[in-house]
């Protein structure tokens, strides 16, 4: 179902089939962003400007990141798979 609204307080009925499309335009008449965050609830979903993001993650985190994905590994299932790595990798072609 297509639904206009004309005025910020006007409350109209709809019907979902496949899913709701809320306007650009109507997005910013509410002052909203770009960024939105959605909130669900029991009964009611809320939309709200999400904060800006003001910086990005330093590469320094990104390395500490990665450098920690061994930390819990668990151990694996191929014997001597250091050793062996290039084979259980690349198989010798016949």
């Amino acid at each position: 179902m297509i639904y206009e609204v004309q005025e910020m307080n006007e409350i109209n009925v709809v019907q979902t089939q496949q899913g709701i499309w809320i306007d650009e335009g109507l997005l910013q008449r509410a002052g909203l962003g770009r960024r939105l965050q959605l909130v669900v609830s029991t009964g009611e979903i809320r939309i709200h400007a999400a904060p800006e993001v003001t910086e990005a993650p330093s590469l320094e985190l990104g390395w500490d990141v990665f450098r920690s994905l061994g930390d819990d590994a668990q151990p694996g299932r191929l014997p001597d798979s250091a050793t062996g790595h290039d084979r259980y990798l690349y198989p010798q072609k016949r």
